[in-house]
């Protein structure tokens, strides 16, 4: 994939930014918003093939290869909804999600809001 650096780069990741926000965002609503039981096992197999479209599209390390980018950061969040929620992953994922947990900043971020 190419790097965010440059001008398709940056449409890349412009497009990983609304996948996220549009396709995985939206689909934790039942979740976090009362849903019924039928609304939160329809949202588990939307996020499943979803996540599964994003693990498909990683490159390395992160969604782009060896740099962070913020699509990586906004993927983090949404992973550690999955894991609130008990969503299956995508061993890629999962892995992009620890290494995540590893970073210096991420776990003072997650130690400050009660989560590490």
């Amino acid at each position: 994939m190419l790097a965010p650096q440059s001008a398709m780069g940056r449409t890349r990741l412009l497009e990983m930014l609304a996948y996220i926000s549009t396709e995985i965002h939206k689909s934790f609503a039942p979740f976090f918003q009362g849903g019924s039981d039928d609304e939160k096992r329809k949202s588990s197999d939307k996020l499943a093939k979803r996540f599964g479209w994003i693990a498909g599209q990683i490159q390395g390390d992160f969604l782009f290869g060896q740099t962070l980018s913020v699509a990586d950061c906004y993927l983090f969040v949404m992973l550690l909804w999955a894991e609130k929620t008990q969503q299956m992953v995508d061993p890629k994922l999962a892995q992009v999600r620890d290494r995540m947990r590893q970073r210096p900043a991420v776990k003072t971020a997650l130690m400050h809001e009660g989560l590490g």
